[in-house]
């Protein structure tokens, strides 16, 4: 019967192999699709970073963080921590990195323990369900925001003294993700975020609507129809305005106005009447709506320095209210707007780089569009390889007059959001909508080759940007996108035939920060790399320490009361018996 298994497992096995070499073979030879990629231009980037940054030296960042939960007698213990390397680099004739004198920034760590009882994991994270798996990840969330509210919070302290800030996350999926848990909190219509109070002040729901829809107010918004109301009510903050001056302000047309119009008013009605005036016949906002950024921004601010600086409880309000999963992320998701206003401000480079990333966006949208736009010219159809890291390391791996270090052609991020007709005429919404645009900037990248013929290479990785206003405006593409409630023009970025200047000196300060001699730091980043083993180490010391003073305290209890089995799973006291026969038998 085994053998029969093994036969037909080989069988199965021998076919497999035969197709995975054939979807192989299929990027051999394709210099056509290679029009995607651009190699690095050093000649343009060191000038640029004298533009950039200005001639002298300065400091890059790198923050990454970690998490980790227990479950010790109905007690949820809650681990995040976060932590910064600095490095010094200078930028005169050409840009150099010293990473001889890497340094961790003790000024810069941020940790949280956070206590919580099982019965009140579900009034912090009400998906919750009895399925070990969903129970799992439900969980999972509540670490998970402690740590992105951690490595953010790093990041805005870090900005006054970085020009560099690399974070060991794609930061457009990090916003699609904090977005979406924003809206769904708007959903609920009420949030404990309200009851937190700070300098005597409050915020409101309106303030959180008019920060998923406004975001930041020195950040660009579309003006297509989706974010129209919101291109108005931003209009309105500088004063009181007629249909007739908002169509002229926005380029408009009265009738979009009109109807951009009649959805504010709807969310008046929603608020209570706290975003209208009703004192002029002109549209005008009421006096302190103008105010929300400043306290949804001072709340996210003081409510990360009481839980990582003076030790606070993260998520409990007071008595038995507690702050949900949504909360949390609401706050992460003002803070990384912060993050994006003063990277602006001051002029600081901001990448996100993202390693075992499951984006599916080249074959979907950036082919097809790049296609459109002619900056691609297929000889025959693309490999029907989706995963776009599997689709570039083939790429790369079957053409070696691609050289190392390459990137990809920058693509707006809104393109995750696109998928192109089967016969890539036509492009519709991947979801209900497509996403905000020329907000994210994307691209992959692999900075390393070995070996004297080049065979060894080094992993390829995603990182994305802050669109750049100033040089990114010219490679802006307009598509048509059916979504929900019709055609819609969708202006994405897309680097066309002028090469990116910023990109290009990105793949450049990339390739000058990785470490050949360490496997995990290879074609990647030291400064993140030294982040992660920091965090690691930090949270084993921290999650010992906190188990063993749970069972101290729990421990005692349950002996004393006679609770046996509560203090600890049945998984847990089963996996250690069966360790402790395996010792056995082996004497």
């Amino acid at each position: 019967m085994s053998s029969e298994i093994a036969r037909r497992l080989s069988d199965q096995a021998r076919l497999l192999v035969s197709r995975f070499e054939e979807r192989v073979d299929s990027f051999s030879r394709r210099e056509d699709l290679l029009r995607i990629t651009k190699e690095l231009d050093d000649s343009d980037s060191n000038p640029f970073a004298r533009e950039y940054f200005g001639e002298g030296d300065f400091l890059a960042f790198g923050i990454d963080g970690s998490m980790s939960y227990d479950e010790r007698l109905q007690l949820m213990l809650f681990y995040a921590n976060a932590t910064a390397y600095s490095c010094p680099f200078r930028v005169g004739g050409k840009i150099t990195f010293d990473l001889r004198n890497v340094r961790r920034d003790a000024a810069l760590s941020s940790s949280a323990a956070v206590p919580l009882w099982s019965e009140d994991v579900s009034e912090v994270s009400p998906e919750s369900s009895e399925i070990d798996l969903e129970l799992e990840h439900s969980v999972e969330r509540i670490p998970n925001g402690l740590m992105t509210l951690g490595e953010l919070y790093l990041a805005t302290k870090s900005i006054e003294r970085a020009k560099i800030l690399f974070l060991d996350r794609p930061l457009s999926g990090t916003y699609s993700t904090l977005s979406r848990d924003v809206r769904l909190l708007l959903k609920r219509g009420q949030s404990n975020l309200t009851k937190l109070s700070f300098v005597g002040k409050k915020v409101s729901m309106l303030d959180l609507r008019l920060t998923l829809n406004l975001g930041s107010p020195g950040m660009g918004l579309p003006t297509r129809r989706r974010y129209l109301a919101h291109r108005v009510i931003r209009s309105l903050m500088t004063g009181p305005a007629s249909i007739g001056d908002l169509s002229r302000r926005l380029s408009a047309g009265e009738a979009e106005i009109g109807r951009a119009v009649k959805r504010i008013q709807s969310f008046d009605r929603e608020h209570d009447g706290e975003l209208l005036s009703s004192s002029t016949s002109n549209l005008a906002l009421r006096e302190g709506v103008n105010g929300y950024w400043e306290r949804v921004t001072n709340l996210a601010e003081s409510h990360a320095r009481r839980v990582f600086e003076e030790g606070s409880h993260p998520l409990n309000v007071s008595g038995n209210e507690w702050l949900s999963v949504l909360d949390l992320n609401t706050l992460c998701f003002i803070t990384l707007e912060r993050v994006c206003e003063l990277v602006k401000k001051e002029k600081v480079l901001l990448i996100g780089i993202a390693k075992d990333t499951t984006a599916t966006d080249i074959n979907r949208a950036v082919l097809p569009l790049a296609t459109k736009e002619g900056i691609v010219t297929p000889e025959k159809s693309a490999p029907n390889l989706k995963n776009d890291r599997a689709f570039l390391t083939l790429l790369s791996a079957m053409n070696e007059t691609l050289k190392t270090p390459w990137r990809t052609i920058g693509y707006d991020a809104a393109l995750s959001t696109i998928i192109a007709s089967p016969d890539g005429l036509a492009f519709n919404s991947a979801r209900k909508y497509v996403s905000r645009e020329q907000l994210f900037v994307r691209g992959f990248f692999q900075i390393r080759t070995l070996g004297d013929r080049g065979k060894i290479r080094s992993r390829v990785f995603l990182f994305d940007r802050l669109f750049d206003e100033v040089e990114d405006s010219r490679s802006v593409s307009k598509v048509d996108v059916k979504e929900t409630g019709g055609l819609t023009e969708v202006a994405p970025y897309l680097e066309a035939g002028n090469t990116s200047r910023v990109s290009n000196m990105v793949l450049q300060i990339l390739s000058l920060n990785d470490n050949p001699e360490v496997f995990e730091a290879f074609g990647h980043n030291q400064l993140l790399y030294l982040a992660d083993k920091a965090v690691k180490a930090e949270m084993r010391l921290m999650r010992g320490s906190l188990r063993a003073v749970a069972d101290l305290r729990l421990g005692a209890l349950s002996r004393r009361e006679k609770i046996y089995g509560a203090a600890s799973t049945y998984r847990d006291d089963r996996s250690e018996m069966e360790e402790a026969r395996r010792v056995a038998s082996r004497g």
